[in-house]
């Protein structure tokens, strides 16, 4: 894969401030429970309303430039090298640079089905605090069910990379599905946790390789 500086379009600078708040009203009341911190990565998970599976959220720190990361996220079929228990992973439709729809298959421990869903993703940037967030929207209809996986009814989430000064930045990743299905509460409770801190782990690791280290994305805003 070459990284090449890219130059997105002028509606990729949009105000990303709002965008937390929104993506999952129906838990902006609850609260966090931490359930792991190691290797500098916090997990934490609370519940959603109307959904036995709860909503989790995974957090780290890392030395590096926005454009490095947003070159490794955009680098789909890298997905099943970092992306914990992601087996599969194509895009299906690219609108431009900033908006896409991608297909990704979630590999499950015997006996349970593996399951599927498209996720349109869309990026954006707040133009003051350089900001950077990549909302994640599940679109359980986009695609015929493959008979072989178990569809998930829903996903909801983002990306998010918040510029900390001196070239860190915080990287929080967040996501809350319905998963379809049956799938025992105890493979539930261990998958909200090695999900995300397994992603971050590999991510961390993937981020300063080559190519992504040396990307750079004229129009972002690196502080």
């Amino acid at each position: 894969m070459q990284i090449k500086k890219v130059s997105v379009p002028v509606l990729f600078i949009l105000s990303a401030v709002i965008l937390p708040s929104i993506i999952l009203p129906s838990i902006a009341a609850s609260q966090w429970e931490r359930v792991k911190s190691s290797n500098a990565i916090e997990v934490f998970v609370r519940p959603v309303s109307g959904s036995a599976i709860k909503e989790f959220k995974a957090v780290t720190e890392v030395q590096g430039s926005i454009s490095s990361i947003l070159a490794l996220l955009d680098d789909t079929g890298s997905y099943t090298r970092w992306m914990y228990r992601c087996s599969e992973a194509k895009i299906l439709y690219k609108k431009n640079d900033y908006e896409r729809i991608t297909y990704n298959v979630t590999s499950s421990p015997w006996p349970v089905d593996d399951r599927d869903i498209a996720v349109k993703s869309v990026i954006s940037q707040d133009k003051k605090t350089a900001v950077v967030t990549i909302t994640l929207t599940g679109l359980p209809e986009y695609i015929p069910v493959n008979s072989k996986k178990v569809r998930m009814t829903k996903l909801n989430g983002y990306w998010m990379i918040e510029p900390l000064g001196n070239g860190r930045l915080r990287v929080t990743y967040r996501a809350h599905s319905e998963l379809g299905g049956s799938v025992p509460e105890t493979l539930v409770n261990i998958a909200l946790v090695d999900i995300p801190y397994n992603t971050l782990y590999n991510f961390k690791k993937m981020v300063n390789q080559s190519p992504y280290k040396d990307a750079k994305y004229d129009a972002i805003i690196e502080k």
